[in-house]
């Protein structure tokens, strides 16, 4: 170990996740080091310069021994500190001026004061965003609630520490090991919770039990399951759902046509086990080793088309008897593209393009059971069927495709399975429901497969038969319904609908949530349809699915029938009602450039609308995929047939427009930079794409320059803490808007400072929160907003104001990107008077539904 002098780096932060303690700095430049409280104390001897020695010589025989219950010995305490000075947490002093001994006002554990506020009984914890930082006689923790700095001494902070997860204030200050007596501890303790550095866990506790598990509210219903069923002589079909957590509709609609087929003449040959999800191994253990052999079904998607060829694969490995027909919009359907899933998949006997519930049936009218149990069919009678390709031995390939498949003229010919019982078998967890009122789109978007539907008359389910599904589904407790319409909205009765589904939550509670996709060319519509969800408390927002606006690269996806001026009438009628409203991007599309994409998301910035955007996948299916187009436009994808280049982008220009959105969806999608960005817009002509440019350049060249900055960048949609809280990283802004721009930090830019960081929310601040501000940003922002270029009044010109958030939607204490099943708006920002709207009065809901309570 050096015997120079070390000292603590000024750079670190020590924060906390999970219960477990790390030192990091927020520039992310170096990997976090986990801490144990001896590390803690360990560091606190180097906010001046010390020599190792020193330090091991202080921690074995002088004052600061009382602090730890053991010390290791002085060879392990000199190989800790060179691990620290190796992860970076320690550094060489650079000379001794530093050594002055500063002027902080630390607070001592036997100097707390006899604090009227009680701690209570409840656990309490380290609030999410409290952190450590070194200063030059103690750590310093900013205290959002009370917006000052406090100096807790070393004892004070070992009793912060142990509550790093919830824990009983009467059970740490009867704790051993910690410093102080009793009183001393219930003192410090009340002190740390009225600095704001401790909350109330009982008030802020976080819904992350649900984390990655459906939010399950949904009634298990009384039909049969497998194994009340015993094996006949017919033989089994096997449905194979591939999530839990939603009623597979593809799988029940072909149930209800076997059930419906002649009267149930396929009954007489088949038995079909109940639809319910299951892993692949309790497949195989269970239903499969009770009926043996049979046909088995498969729906592909490209979220399940992986998980289903691995069960058809482990299938064919355990025998050869079974049938397996693949169908679904995964399920390639070009000759050449399906040949290859064939020869590359060899457990797919059928493949079905297009609609699946005729196509099966009359499937299954040839398939028999041969003399030695083999799952067997009538190769030439199978050539009659429409719309599959299947292995043949006796034709050149190996592979018979049969003539294209008319669709359906009447959907209703197809029982629907809500309304038979076919899901009053299923066992999962379910919080989603899946409707189509109609099928069919007339659009022709070459990225799109919507069921093989595009540039197709559209056909309508009997309005009746669809409100009894929204009926069944609201009484059996299913919190979501999708709607799997390509274009709703379309039609008047749509209205009548979204009204019907509002008036099964008034008489059942549910649904709480609507995900769907809504029409392209209408106004009138869609605004009836969302007033009408959000006045009933139904989470759902409008949806501009504008993909994008650059005339070049519409031409080349076939989209220019859609009148993009429809939307801009939509920003304008939604803002006047305050209703929720977004719009979907796609990056990638062939024809778009860097700077189209950025005009993209500064044309939906202008007129404050929330923006989100998706990679473009390849879909088997879609106009994109065929080999001629994907030849025109030099169209190249990766193993998992994201579009990656094509004619107008390469790859790098693919990863810089997903770096800009990924900075562009934390700024404005999350609100960070809301109100910021628009200032220096508004008021020094910064456009906000140039200043997030600015801002990602800045933070890959210069991280360390930019810490709190660049630990948001890179980790706030994944983990929506800050340690140290949200000022330090609007000090950083200010500074960047100076140095890049010349900005001054003057009343009105700490006006539009202070209210960005007040609509953050944090878990150690009461809510509703008012705080002075030197102008009436309420008033700016309402004067000016949506106004993409105007002369504007300068905020400095506003007199004094107040800013009031609130939070009834429980933001600082609930994770919404487990709680949500959609994912279109976004919850974060705190409610004020300026906040964008949002489609559902308290978000809370969602967690008493996850709960239980």
């Amino acid at each position: 170990m050096t015997p120079q002098k070390l000292k603590i780096n000024p750079s670190i932060r020590i924060l906390h996740r999970q219960g477990a303690l790390f030192a990091a700095q927020l520039s992310g430049t170096a990997q976090p080091m986990q801490l144990l409280e001896f590390d803690v104390v360990l560091l606190s001897l180097f906010f001046t310069p010390t020599t190792p020695q020193q330090a091991a010589d202080e921690l074995l025989r002088g004052d600061t021994r009382r602090l730890l219950p053991a010390v290791p010995g002085v060879q392990a305490l000199l190989g800790r500190m060179h691990q620290l000075f190796q992860a970076g947490v320690l550094q060489l002093a650079d000379n001794e001026a530093e050594s002055g001994a500063g002027d902080e006002p630390v607070q001592a554990l036997d100097d707390c004061p006899g604090i009227a506020e009680e701690t209570g009984s409840g656990p309490l914890r380290i609030g999410a965003n409290i952190a450590l930082r070194p200063g030059t006689r103690s750590y310093r923790a900013w205290s959002p609630a009370r917006r000052k700095v406090f100096h807790p001494g070393i004892e004070l902070v070992l009793l912060m520490l142990r509550f790093a997860t919830d824990q009983p204030a009467a059970e740490v200050a009867a704790a051993p090991g910690l410093p102080g007596d009793r009183l001393a501890r219930e003192r410090g303790i009340a002190w740390l919770l009225n600095a704001g550095l401790l909350v109330r866990s009982q008030q802020k506790a976080r819904t992350s039990a649900v984390r990655g598990q459906p939010v399950v509210t949904a009634k298990r219903l009384n039909g049969p399951r497998w194994q009340d069923l015993e094996p006949d002589e017919r033989i089994p079909v096997y449905f194979t759902p591939h999530m839990e957590n939603h009623y597979p509709l593809a799988l029940g609609m072909i149930a209800a046509a076997i059930n419906d087929f002649e009267d149930g003449a396929l009954l007489e040959r088949f038995q079909l086990l109940p639809i319910s999800f299951m892993e692949p191994q309790q497949l195989f253990e269970g239903p499969y080793r009770r009926f043996g052999p049979g046909v088995w079904l498969f729906s592909n998607y490209m979220w399940s088309l992986d998980i289903n060829l691995q069960i058809s694969g482990m299938l064919k490995s355990r025998d050869g008897g079974s049938l397996t027909i693949h169908g679904g919009p995964s399920t390639p359907g070009y000759p050449a593209a399906c040949a290859e899933f064939m020869a590359k998949n060899p457990s797919v006997d059928f493949a079905v393009h297009g609609e699946g519930e005729v196509a099966v049936t009359e499937l299954l009218a040839h398939v028999h059971r041969d003399a030695s149990g083999r799952i067997s069919f009538d190769t030439e009678g199978m050539r009659e069927v429409q719309g599959l390709t299947y292995r043949s031995d006796t034709t050149d390939g190996g592979l018979v495709t049969t003539p294209t498949r008319t669709r359906l003229k009447a959907p209703d010919s197809i029982p629907s399975p809500y309304l038979t019982g076919v899901f009053d078998s299923y066992d999962g967890a379910v919080e989603a429901a899946i409707i189509e009122s109609n099928r069919g789109c007339p659009f022709g978007c070459t990225f799109c497969d919507w069921g093989s539907a595009t540039r197709q008359k559209v056909r309508k389910f009997d309005l009746e038969r669809v409100k009894q599904e929204i009926e069944w589904i609201g009484r059996n407790r299913v919190r979501v319904i999708w709607i799997a319409d390509a274009n709703f909205g379309m039609y008047d009765r749509d209205i009548e609908l979204a009204e019907y589904i509002v008036e099964t939550k008034k008489q059942h509670g549910y649904p709480l949530e609507v995900v769907v996709n809504y029409t392209k060319n209408t106004t009138r519509r869609l605004v009836e349809i969302i007033k009408a969800f959000s006045a009933g408390g139904i989470i759902s927002q409008g949806i501009i699915s504008i993909q994008t606006t650059d005339e070049a690269t519409l031409e080349v996806i076939n989209r220019r029938n859609i009148k993009t001026e429809v939307y801009d009438e939509l920003t304008g009628v939604f803002a006047d009602a305050n209703l929720p409203l977004s719009t979907d991007l796609m990056i990638g599309l062939p024809g778009i450039t860097p700077a189209a994409f950025d005009r993209d998301l500064q044309r939906y910035f202008d007129v404050d609308v929330s923006t989100k955007a998706y990679p473009t996948q390849l879909l088997p299916n879609s106009p994109m995929a065929d080999p001629e187009y994907m030849e025109k436009y030099q169209i190249k994808v990766d193993k998992d047939n994201f579009v990656i280049a094509c004619h107008s982008f390469n790859e790098q220009e693919l990863a810089d427009m997903k770096a800009i959105f990924r900075v562009f969806e934390v700024a404005d999608g999350y609100a960070v930079l809301r109100y910021v960005l628009r200032y220096l817009q508004w008021e020094h002509g910064i456009k906000a794409l140039a200043f997030l440019h600015r801002v990602l350049d800045e933070t890959t060249a210069r991280p360390a320059d930019w810490p709190a900055i660049s630990w948001v960048m890179k980790f706030f949609t994944t983990d929506k803490i800050l340690p140290g809280g949200w000022r330090g990283f609007y000090d950083e802004i200010a500074k960047l808007a100076h140095e890049a721009y010349g900005v001054a930090r003057d009343s009105a830019f700490d006006t539009v400072l202070l209210a960005n960081e007040m609509a953050m929310p944090d878990d150690t601040i009461d809510y509703p929160l008012t705080l002075p501000l030197a102008h009436d940003f309420v008033a700016w922002f309402r004067d000016h907003n949506g106004q993409a270029v105007r002369e504007v009044r300068p905020l400095s010109d506003y007199p004094p104001g107040e800013f009031t958030v609130d939070d009834p939607d429980g933001m600082a204490s609930i994770d919404m990107d487990y709680i949500q099943y959609d994912s279109h708006q976004y919850f974060w920002e705190l409610r004020s008077a300026t906040a964008r709207a949002k489609s559902v009065s308290d978000v809370k809901e969602l967690a008493h539904a996850a709960t239980g309570n």
